[in-house]
C-alpha cells in the first residue's frame, strides 16, 4: 500500500510554520510515500523540496506532489501534480493552466468559504471529503456532495499548518494510468482550536515582519 499525505502548508504560507526540513523528516520517519505541498498562493517550498529530494540520501524514500492552494473569485482551489507555479487567481484561468500542465484540480473543504459549488464541481477531478481543519458538519456535507458525484476522487486532507497537525489524515494512493485515492485516516483536529492557531501564526508573522528585522 502506498500512502498519501495531502494538503500541507509550510512556513512559506502566511498562516503556517512547518519548517521544510522538519516536514521531510516527518514524511520519511512515518514512511509516507507521497506528500502534497499546497502553500497559499506560493510555489517556493515545492521548488526547495524538489531539489532536496534529489540528493542521494533521499532517493526513493518519499515523493513530492507539487501543488498550490489558490484563492479565486469562487473560493479556494488546489491544482496538484503541476510542474510550475500558477500565477493567475481567476478560476477559469487556473483550470486552463492546470490542464495545460496535465495536473489535477481538487476542491478543498467545499463548504468553507466557497460559492457556486455546483459550478465548481464540474471542473474538478476530486474533492476533500474530510478536512481536519473543518467542522464535522462541513465534512458531512462534503461527503454528501461526493456521493452525488461518484466519478470524483475522494480525499482526506490533513490541511496542516503546524507540525503536530500532520497526523490528522492519510490516504491510500495508486498511481498509474488512472490515479486512485482512498481515505484511510480521518481525524478532526478541532475546528476552532486549529483555526485559532493558524490565525495566531498569521498575526505573529505580521508583527515579526514589522518589528523584527
Amino acid at each position: 500500500m502506498k500512502t498519501l499525505l495531502f494538503h500541507i502548508h509550510t512556513e512559506k504560507s502566511f498562516d503556517a510554520n512547518i519548517k521544510i526540513p522538519k516536514l521531510i523528516d516527518y514524511v520519511i520517519k512515518n514512511k509516507i510515500d507521497y506528500f502534497c505541498v499546497t502553500d497559499h498562493q506560493d510555489f517556493k517550498a515545492c521548488k526547495i523540496i524538489e531539489k532536496i529530494l534529489k540528493r542521494k540520501e533521499y532517493k526513493n524514500k518519499t515523493h513530492l506532489i507539487k501543488g498550490m492552494e489558490i484563492t479565486t473569485e469562487y473560493g479556494d482551489i488546489i491544482p496538484c501534480f503541476i510542474k510550475k507555479e500558477i500565477k493567475t487567481r481567476k478560476f477559469e484561468e487556473v483550470v486552463k493552466e492546470t490542464k495545460k500542465q496535465k495536473g489535477w484540480l481538487i476542491l478543498p473543504h467545499p463548504f468553507v468559504r466557497h460559492n457556486n459549488i455546483e459550478f465548481l464541481i464540474k471542473y474538478v477531478n476530486g474533492i476533500e471529503v474530510h478536512n481536519a481543519s473543518a467542522l464535522n458538519s462541513q465534512n458531512k456535507k462534503a461527503q454528501e456532495l461526493a456521493a452525488r458525484n461518484p466519478g470524483l476522487l475522494k480525499i482526506s486532507a490533513v490541511d496542516a499548518h503546524c507540525l503536530n497537525e500532520l497526523g490528522n489524515a492519510l490516504n491510500e494512493i495508486k498511481i498509474g494510468k488512472n490515479i486512485k485515492i482512498s481515505p484511510i485516516l480521518c481525524k478532526n483536529g478541532g475546528y476552532f482550536i486549529l483555526n485559532f492557531k493558524h490565525l495566531a501564526i498569521h498575526i505573529f508573522k505580521i508583527i515579526k515582519s514589522v518589528f523584527i528585522k
